[in-house]
């Protein structure tokens, strides 16, 4: 039989405090945001933050949990978030584990599972909000956010930006300090930094436990704040390839990077509903994929592009490094980047050739799946970067894994070119942008989908 784990939950004077066995995590907000919260909420939100905060501690523990408030309405929400999103530790773990075993596992995890308190004593009492031409952005100063930043301000919605600060990422919070003080120099614009302290019960190896469904936390934590504001929107960073899906060898169905999906924004909205309040939970990127967003950041907001940053950050080669040079990640940037005809130096990518040889492996045409990430271990980035690699090629960029790319993929590219440019580079579907925002959206990339092309032409690579 598990042990028992028995959480609590306290209200606090500007937050919320969870505490299991002697160990307290505090979740807390200025003094005016909280205010602002309604107080009928308070309960709701604090029973929701635990229970989306410690889900996963039996899976690590084999422990069983005993939650002492009611039942939260948000656990619906958030179970089948986890259930789609939980295998993607498949592709990230060098462990043999199958979809049904990790599936049973949270089934069973969470038939043991109890509540203590079974007297709900929520207020169903409505609240009233007029909601401004806001929009809260999680912010990462990777491509997409950067993008979403530059396309908002262009539109006159004034962006309210967050970056969510992990406790255990700690070269990627110092770096993204330093970036956050030249952005503030350079725009005026202020980059809000959230700690996490629950951060620390996510898992630090082996299985992913606790870092499925960071997103949907984020956009649960970051509630106070669609009051503080009355913002309209809470937009993410997430593109078109975070729908694509793989078939595993059970035949299940898996998205690696699933709560990024369009479904999963569909369930987010269930957090501003709950809470009665009409803030839209969407992407302004989703009709794109990487390759193109690198393309507009970088043509359309050249100056805010200098700000990208999109390394895991976390070898030591990351300590004093923007780009460690050593990841996945920092690999498929720089192709799109050489791909584009856009300079690494200018997004502080120094002294990292990273065409050499010995970078071969962090690249999935290579080595047939990387396992840094969910996304690289599914192998589903191998098309756009095999574009990526055929457009550097046909602008003139040159270096061993070039060579290596002629050698083995280009009779084939020069085939399916045309399939995959109207793949990558083309604008899909367009389901979470808000009504009031798509058409304007969509326009811009228009627009700028016709001068990629006429760099294509120039190119020789249509």
């Amino acid at each position: 039989m598990a042990n028992l784990l028995h959480v609590f939950r306290k209200i606090i004077r500007n937050g919320v405090e969870i505490r299991l066995k002697r160990k307290r995590f505090r979740i807390t907000y200025n003094q005016w945001v909280w205010n602002k919260f309604p107080k009928s909420l308070h309960k709701s939100f604090a029973d929701g933050l635990t229970y989306i905060s410690t889900w996963h501690l039996p899976l690590i523990n084999n422990v069983q949990m005993v939650y002492h408030f009611p039942y939260p309405p948000i656990e619906s929400v958030f179970y089948k978030m986890l259930l789609y999103s939980m295998p993607m530790t498949l592709f990230e773990s060098d462990k043999e584990i199958s979809t049904s075993e990790i599936i049973k596992k949270f089934y069973n995890a969470n038939f043991q599972t109890r509540y203590k308190a079974l007297n709900p004593s929520y207020s169903g009492k409505k609240v009233k909000k007029i909601l401004k031409e806001r929009a809260v952005v999680l912010f990462s100063f990777g491509k997409e956010s950067l993008l979403t930043y530059g396309l908002l301000k262009e539109m006159g919605v004034t962006p309210i930006l967050f970056f969510m600060r992990e406790p255990q990422n700690i070269y990627e919070n110092t770096h993204k300090k330093k970036l956050a003080v030249r952005f503030y120099r350079k725009f005026n614009e202020k980059v809000n930094f959230f700690s996490l302290s629950f951060g620390r019960l996510r898992q630090s190896s082996g299985f992913a436990w606790g870092w499925d469904i960071v997103l949907s936390q984020y956009a649960y934590v970051l509630l106070p704040f669609y009051f503080y504001y009355q913002a309209k929107y809470l937009f993410l960073g997430n593109e078109q390839s975070c729908n694509f899906s793989v078939t595993d060898k059970e035949n299940y169905l898996i998205n690696p990077v699933f709560e990024q999906s369009v479904s999963a924004m569909q369930l987010l909205q269930s957090i501003p509903k709950l809470f009665f309040i009409q803030t839209h939970i969407g992407s302004l990127v989703e009709p794109i994929n990487e390759l193109f967003i690198t393309y507009i950041l970088h043509h359309r907001y050249p100056e805010i592009g200098r700000y990208q940053m999109s390394c895991f950050s976390e070898s030591n080669e990351a300590k004093k490094k923007r780009w460690c040079g050593v990841c996945e990640k920092c690999a498929r940037i720089y192709i799109f980047l050489r791909a584009l005809n856009i300079s690494p130096e200018r997004v502080g990518f120094y002294n990292n050739d990273m065409l050499s040889l010995k970078k071969m492996n962090y690249y999935v045409i290579f080595n047939g799946g990387v396992n840094q990430s969910a996304y690289g271990g599914s192998g589903l980035g191998k098309e756009e970067q095999l574009l990526a690699f055929y457009l550097a090629y046909k602008n003139g960029v040159r270096g061993p894994l070039i060579n290596k790319f002629k050698k083995t993929y280009l009779p084939l590219m020069e085939k399916k070119k045309k399939k995959l440019i109207k793949k990558y580079l083309g604008i899909h579907s367009s389901l979470s942008l808000p009504s009031f925002l798509r058409r304007r959206v969509l326009r811009m990339f228009e627009k700028e989908k016709k001068d990629l092309l006429k760099y294509l032409k120039r190119i020789n690579a249509l």
